[in-house]
């Protein structure tokens, strides 16, 4: 295995720990702001229920803790399509020290400098 393959698993690793800890973590700041009627009712809810509820409650850490499991959970999924690491709008590869620094970063440098300069 190379380095970067065995950074890649790591990375892979670090994102799949990060997910089961925020998806808990947004349940219990839900449960500590009583945005739903019952404790049942998170606890029966998905996880894209959560974030959609927490989203939507104008609770600005409740909002930030929503927007980073939503974005973690899409480098989970990439995971499982085999396409982690590539960017989401041109499909070339991210580069390993901007995957280490955020390991759920969905753009390469490239588009997200694009994006930001059309949607500043």
């Amino acid at each position: 295995m190379t380095t970067s393959e065995i950074t890649y698993q790591q990375l892979k690793t670090h994102l799949e720990q990060e997910h089961g800890q925020l998806a808990k973590e947004l349940k219990h700041e839900m449960l500590l702001n009583t945005l739903v009627p019952s404790a049942t009712a998170i606890e029966q809810a998905d996880l894209n229920e959560l974030i959609m509820m927490a989203k939507s409650s104008f609770i600005p850490n409740l909002f930030d803790l929503a927007m980073r499991v939503e974005k973690v959970d899409a480098a989970v999924c990439s995971i499982k399509l085999g396409m982690y690491g590539l960017c989401v709008d041109c499909d070339e590869e991210i580069e390993l020290n901007e995957l280490q620094a955020d390991p759920a970063q969905p753009r390469c440098h490239s588009c997200r400098e694009h994006s930001r300069y059309h949607h500043d």
